[in-house]
């Protein structure tokens, strides 16, 4: 079998003479690799890829600064509104007159309303000797101080206002000074404002042929008012 030499056998030959130095080096350098060429372009970004699962909440940051107040809304309607109100005779108010304001209250009234007054007290008689009842008056509430109980004082059977105690005594029923009480009641519908309620007496004749002005001597009385306004 013949011997075939290789490159590298024939390289290592010549490497052994130094006359053959630098033809070695060539050889060298004819099977050592290239330098790497330039770099090529960047190709096209892939397709995306599907969403990965939602991770877990992270925690809750701080609380921000309080902000500024807003601006105040209208004002609302106005609700049930209700007043009392009070008030008494300073001792026995002697009755001088045919009609007469025994008794006058003040109250204000929130708003439009009804106000129940209420009167309590009592009325001293005195006896007669005259002809027919020895009594025959009213104690009312009104909403003015000269309001009559009636339009004419000589009828027999006076028509009464609403709120009124109406008194008739025989003279055989008074045989002494008698002391007569009464109680009444009224509901006046009434406008918001300063307002006024009245307790007034009014003396009616003891007989037809008699005036009721003639007889007032020992009349007196004494009471108080209360009153309770409520909005409609």
């Amino acid at each position: 079998m013949a011997f075939r030499p290789t490159v590298f056998s024939l390289v290592a030959s010549l490497a052994t003479s130094g006359a053959v130095a630098g033809t070695m080096s060539a050889a060298y350098n004819a099977i050592s690799p290239a330098p790497p060429g330039p770099r090529g372009e960047q190709g096209e970004h892939g397709l995306q890829g599907d969403d990965g699962a939602i991770g877990p909440q992270g925690p809750a940051g701080p609380a921000g600064p309080e902000g500024p107040q807003g601006v105040q809304g209208p004002k609302g309607p106005a609700g049930a509104a209700a007043t009392f109100a009070d008030a008494a005779t300073d001792g026995v108010l002697p009755i001088t007159r045919v009609l007469t304001n025994v008794l006058s209250l003040k109250f204000n009234a929130p708003t439009d309303g009804k106000v129940y007054v209420s009167g309590s007290g009592f009325c001293n008689v005195p006896p007669t000797s005259g002809a027919g009842s020895a009594a025959n008056y009213a104690v009312y509430v009104a909403d003015k101080a000269d309001a009559q109980h009636t339009q004419d004082p000589l009828a027999e059977l006076p028509q009464p206002v609403s709120g009124t105690a109406l008194v008739r005594l025989s003279k055989e029923a008074v045989g002494s000074q008698a002391q007569v009480p009464f109680s009444v009641t009224r509901v006046l519908h009434v406008t918001g404002g300063a307002k006024e309620v009245f307790l007034n007496f009014q003396k009616f004749s003891s007989a037809p042929s008699v005036d009721p002005a003639s007889d007032l001597a020992g009349y007196s009385c004494q009471g108080n008012l209360v009153a309770f306004f409520t909005a409609k």
